[in-house]
């Protein structure tokens, strides 16, 4: 129960405080960067009113919605308080500095390392706390907090997915992201240095609130400093990270833990975040930053966050995961609890749909940007590949550890096939796409392999030999690692620079869900074949037992050879029906991988490169521009003379 209120706490005053303490420390940050003050207005009519009470028309072709910039002129002699002033729609979609934003050789080099090294830190903290859970829960005498050892993290990370997503769109993407870094490396220091199994929860809970800008952020960045045509490169070599801490995580912490303490699982981050914050601030530099959004006051860019929109998704989000976490769990899933709780997402997921269609553009989560068609699909993609992912990573150790009965580091050990064959692919498959331009083609290949290899492992019981497992393996990785980042890939060719952030969102948001979404099924799965072979065949021994003890104690539980054979074999089953489950989310993803655009990200390069070529040349009295509205990306571009 001291964890429940822990996190309970945890989550609802980083839920107030968030947008605006965050909003106000970016602000202030990106205000020592500001050179110019733009003001701008949405005008709806023929006709506007300047600040200073020059009326202007804005001619035939204005339209509702359509955004105006307003710039000061040549002073006015004759009317000393007042200016001129000049009207220019303004280009709030792909614009086109003059200095190239993109970043080439070594300082390239270094970003994409302190990127790396960022989505490191957040991947080795999901994976390494595992082995250590039982011995804090010990030294906290805390047994009923272990479940929100995880969950405060997940709540967090999950439902602050959107917000980090308006973030990135009203300020300056490098400044955002290394304050999701700080903000991670003080929750992790409250961790290290917990006194207390609330202040541990706590910590989780601000860590998750970090963690949840910092894969986004690097795609953002991705986004800006390297060329569309280059990005599925770089973006594998990124995301590469998630895999290659699946296997160090546990044995990491397996060592910390038998060893040292288990509060080096988290001091170990320090040094990461301090040269990733260290290496962004001196290298990164980012040009053609400043759009319209982010010249807006603070209280103006606090009020268009959609606060209602982020306090009805957090709700929604806490009673999904509470629902997941405790069904099938501490609580029955025909219980009023979960029930309740599993009414109170739908409510809650209904009127924030409607509240979005409200807001429009200015929504949390806009629906003109969901509902394209390749953002739509590829995040239900990357809701089911990382559904498959997630639940891999989370039973086979479960298989390595409860049915060959070996330790969490050997277990650890075990899965360098899967990371090998998944980096390599990612990086692989990065060039291929960066060289020809095609993706969708490599998703589904990806997708079929996966397919082939998960099935594969379902059919794992415990006289597979060594070749056969690490093969499936690495089948399963192959196939994963083409089609896992491409998706994030179809996001970036479709969307203009505007549109990015909240569309990065949409993606790590839809990844994350189908992830936990995934783990609580498998663990439903599990328990519930347990409970049916378990039933009768040892005396006082319940299916809770067995899963509480974890898969690395059945020895304990097993008074004879023979009934440790069977807890064995029980597992087992267990573990081959949640790969069954596996082998589903991947062929679930089939249908909306056929149902993505078919772009070439090399045409889509050239095409806008073209564009911003035909703007760079601005003469002095008219300006070739970009106009946007809320229902348009694009328009033709026109000159307008004074």
């Amino acid at each position: 129960m001291t964890g429940y209120v822990g996190t309970t706490k945890a989550t609802t005053v980083i839920g107030f405080f968030s947008c605006q303490s965050v909003a106000i420390l970016i602000q202030r940050m990106n205000a020592s960067m500001r050179h110019i003050r733009v003001m701008s207005r949405y005008v709806s009519g023929p006709s506007h009113t300047s600040p200073h009470g020059d009326a202007y028309n804005h001619g035939p072709d204005a339209r509702k919605g359509t955004c105006y910039l307003v710039l000061p002129a040549q002073p006015d002699t004759t009317r000393p308080h007042q200016h001129y002033h000049q009207r220019l729609k303004m280009a709030i979609t792909d614009s086109s500095p003059k200095e190239t934003p993109y970043l080439e050789g070594w300082r390239l080099a270094v970003v994409i390392t302190c990127l790396f090294f960022g989505s490191f830190l957040i991947a080795l903290d999901a994976n390494i706390i595992n082995v250590a859970i039982p011995q804090i829960s010990s030294d906290f005498q805390a047994l009923d907090d272990v479940a929100w050892y995880g969950t405060g993290y997940l709540l967090t990370v999950t439902a602050f997915q959107p917000v980090y997503g308006c973030f990135y769109r009203f300020f300056r993407t490098d400044i955002v992201y290394r304050v999701s870094i700080f903000i991670f490396e003080v929750g992790t220091i409250l961790c290290a240095a917990a006194t207390s199994s609330p202040m541990f929860i706590v910590g989780r809970a601000i860590a998750g609130f970090g963690a949840a800008g910092v894969l986004q952020g690097a795609l953002s960045i991705i986004g800006q400093v390297v060329q569309l045509e280059k990005r599925p490169l770089y973006m594998g070599i990124v995301i590469s990270v998630f895999v290659i801490t699946v296997c160090i995580g546990p044995p990491l912490g397996g060592v910390f833990t038998q060893h040292a303490t288990w509060r080096w699982c988290f001091w170990i981050n320090l040094p990461f975040g301090a040269v990733v914050l260290g290496g962004l601030t001196i290298f990164l530099k980012v040009n053609g930053q400043e759009n319209e959004e982010r010249r807006l006051p603070l209280p103006t860019k606090l009020a268009s966050m959609d606060p209602l929109g982020c306090a009805i998704f957090l709700g929604a989000v806490c009673c999904l995961l509470l629902a997941l976490q405790w069904g099938g769990q501490t609580k029955s899933w025909t219980s009023s609890t979960i029930i309740g709780l599993l009414v109170g997402t739908a409510a809650l997921a209904l009127l924030f749909v409607y509240v979005q269609s409200k807001r429009g553009d200015r929504a949390l989560i806009s629906l003109r940007v969901f509902c394209r068609r390749s953002v739509f699909t590829s995040a239900m993609v990357l809701f089911f590949l990382g559904g498959s992912t997630y639940l891999d990573t989370y039973i086979l150790p479960f298989y390595f550890e409860a049915v060959h009965g070996i330790s969490p580091v050997s277990s650890g050990v075990n899965f360098i096939p899967l990371m090998l064959s998944e980096m390599v692919t990612l990086v692989f498959i990065g060039a291929v796409v960066k060289q020809w331009g095609q993706y969708v083609p490599y998703i589904l290949v990806g997708e079929l392999i996966c397919i082939v290899g998960t099935a594969l492992l379902s059919q794992l019981h415990p006289l597979t030999r060594t070749v056969q497992w690490a093969a499936y393996l690495v089948v399963t990785g192959f196939g994963l690692g083409l089609a896992m980042q491409l998706p994030y890939t179809a996001i970036q060719v479709t969307l203009s620079s505007l549109d990015l952030p909240i569309g990065n969102a949409i993606a790590v948001l839809f990844y994350q869900l189908g992830g936990a979404i995934a783990i609580a099924m498998a663990q439903t799965v599990v328990l519930s074949t347990i409970t049916e072979d378990l039933q009768g065949q040892i005396p006082g021994l319940t299916s809770h037992d067995v899963f509480e003890a974890g898969a690395a104690n059945l020895e304990t539980l097993a008074p004879t050879p023979a009934d440790l054979t069977l807890l064995r074999e029980i597992w087992n089953k267990g573990i081959r029906r949640t790969m069954i489950l596996s082998v589903a989310l991947v062929a679930a993803a089939v249908p909306f991988t056929l149902g993505m655009e078919w772009l070439n990200a090399k045409k889509v390069a050239r095409k806008r490169q073209a564009q911003e070529e035909g703007n760079k040349d601005k003469e002095e009295k008219g300006v070739d521009v970009t106009v946007f509205s809320p229902t348009e990306q694009m328009v033709e571009l026109e000159q307008l003379s004074k």
